[in-house]
């Protein structure tokens, strides 16, 4: 099943494991079971695993690893920060 991003009014984003029929309907916030609206985000494209080709290069305050780039509590991102 494909990663969806959602946004919940109360406590922000979040990404959750969906089935594509069931991706445009509102879902449970995990953390305060709220109903949290599908927010659309730009593909993640991975490339090369070098610095040259490392998301947010030339960005103020972005470059470095693409685990930077993960967000709304994915897994690895959690423990890394």
């Amino acid at each position: 099943m494909p990663l969806y991003d959602y946004f919940c009014a109360d406590c922000g984003g979040f990404r959750k494991m969906v089935r594509m029929a069931d991706s445009a309907l509102d879902q449970p916030c995990p953390r305060c079971a709220g109903w949290a609206r599908r927010v659309l985000v730009s593909p993640f494209l991975a490339g090369r695993g070098d610095a040259a080709y490392a998301p947010g290069q030339g960005v103020p305050g972005g470059g470095g690893s693409w685990r930077r780039m993960c967000g709304f509590g994915c897994p690895h991102c959690a423990t890394s920060r």
